[in-house]
């Protein structure tokens, strides 16, 4: 019985598998088109629920709070990643440009930040470093009480400074956006000419920072809200909102003036109207923010990316504005404001053919001059704009001249001589530009974004003790 046994079951195995292709065979096309349906039933749910979420946002419905956190969270996720990747560049050494023309520039030492790790440079017209600041960030703060989680000291960066003649440096200090912190503002500190810590600010100032005739100090500083004044409920929460805080020369806040309000409580309120969103069935007006652009509002509702307070000195050539009042650009709005500090109100503002502008400037002709990244179909451009007429008596490039282009960032500078300084951070250069639109000098930072570059004279910097000269 067991050899009986034995040979069914050496007969029965063949059968098997003989019949297991066929029945493999037979069955492969009802495979096939099942998977393809599950496909098409995944595509359809995802589909689904993109638009009942889109939907949600919209019309503000309950669930639209978890959905645009959820959306922030992945941004800041990403953005954090782009930010570790980029960390890994090498500093470049500046590269001075092609042309060089002596009898035409306004020589000068030129004040660089570019790169990170924390670091300025001031170059001569050759390009060479004549002196840098550097200080980890550790060693400025090695538990920021501001900040969360644990930082990178390379991935800290100089944005923007004032030098002092004895060599002490103001410095913004800026840092990635991510999961733990949602401001890129890491800080204000005040350096000697050897890198010493001075003194250290702990609040989120970021871009821009401008210091008075009588050494008092003027930073933006940026923080998240969870409410919003009366009357702006179409701003959605929460939300970051920027401030000026004026501080004293010893780095202790004076006063805060909260821009938000210094625009809703003025007759310039109405700048605030792109904020509002149209009622449900209803169309959009043309200055109207697209509904999805809100997530983008609600982490950063004004950027304002620049501040220059108006001097006794140059007062009287401004017959709209007196003396310590503040220019400011909100780049949200596309606009420039003037704002009182005594009042805490916008006593001007002004819309042009500026979008996403920066770093506008009080010049000696009783003009402005800023830079405008995305109002030209060319490229970027700098206007010299006059608050009075509304004209523009200057501008670069000119219908004939090289293009360049800075989606971010960006400044501009008015020399002594007249010439302008531009520069262009995401093509990694600054040049130097005559009345007649003429480039005469030019220097490169590779391929790492150039952040500030500001020129001095050398009888502004009195601790080169004449060592070094601007162009040897």
């Amino acid at each position: 019985m067991f050899r009986r046994r034995d040979r069914t079951q050496v007969v029965a195995d063949p059968t098997k598998k003989e019949n297991a292709p066929e029945t493999a065979s037979k069955g492969g096309q009802p495979n096939r088109q099942g998977l393809f349906f599950r496909l098409v039933f995944l595509f359809g749910l995802v589909s689904l629920s993109y638009i009942l979420g889109a939907c949600a946002i919209y019309f503000d419905l309950p669930s639209s709070t978890f959905l645009k956190q959820a959306f922030t969270g992945a941004v800041a996720w990403y953005q954090s990643r782009s930010v570790a990747q980029s960390t890994d560049e090498r500093l470049s050494p500046l590269t001075l440009g092609k042309i060089d023309r002596a009898d035409k520039t306004c020589d000068g030492f030129t004040l660089c930040m570019y790169g990170t790790d924390s670091r300025a440079m001031l170059v001569n017209m050759l390009g060479e470093v004549v002196h840098q600041w550097h200080v980890p960030f550790s060693e400025v703060w090695s538990a920021p009480p501001h900040l969360r989680g644990r930082i990178d000291n390379a991935s800290v960066y100089f944005n923007d400074g004032h030098l002092y003649p004895n060599g002490d440096l103001l410095v913004v200090v800026e840092g990635p956006i991510n999961a733990s912190n949602s401001s890129n503002g890491y800080g204000l500190i005040k350096l000697d000419k050897d890198s010493r810590v001075i003194w250290k600010y702990a609040e989120h100032c970021h871009h821009d920072v401008d210091v008075g005739e009588d050494g008092t100090i003027y930073s933006i500083v940026n923080e998240i809200v969870e409410k919003i004044p009366q009357g702006l409920e179409n701003i959605p929460t929460p939300c970051m909102v920027d401030h000026v805080d004026v501080i004293s020369p010893e780095g202790k806040r004076l006063k805060r003036i909260r821009i938000l309000e210094a625009f809703q409580e003025s007759s310039y309120a109405p700048l605030l109207g792109i904020f509002e969103r149209p009622r449900p069935g209803t169309a959009s007006s043309p200055g109207t923010l697209p509904a999805f652009r809100q997530d983008e509002i609600r982490r950063d509702v004004l950027h304002t990316n620049a501040i220059k307070v108006l001097s006794q000195t140059m007062a009287p050539k401004f017959p709209l504005f007196r003396a310590g009042q503040i220019l400011i650009s909100p780049r949200q709005l596309d606009a420039i404001a003037v704002l009182d500090p005594d009042s805490a109100k916008v006593v001007w503002a002004s819309r042009g053919p500026w979008r996403s502008q920066h770093d506008p400037s009080f010049l000696e002709n009783g003009h402005l001059l800023l830079f405008d990244n995305l109002g030209s179909p060319r490229g970027s451009r700098v206007l010299e704009f006059d608050p009075q007429t509304l004209a523009f008596p200057w501008s670069y490039p000119g219908e004939v001249d090289r293009p360049f282009f800075s989606q971010i960032r960006g400044m501009s500078q008015r020399l002594p001589n007249g010439n302008t300084l531009i520069v262009n951070s995401v093509g990694c250069e600054v040049f130097e530009v005559t009345p007649q639109r003429d480039v005469v000098w030019s220097c490169s930072t590779g391929q790492v974004t150039l952040n500030r570059a500001r020129r001095y004279s050398p009888d502004q910097l009195q601790f080169l003790k004449g060592a070094q000269r601007a162009r040897p």
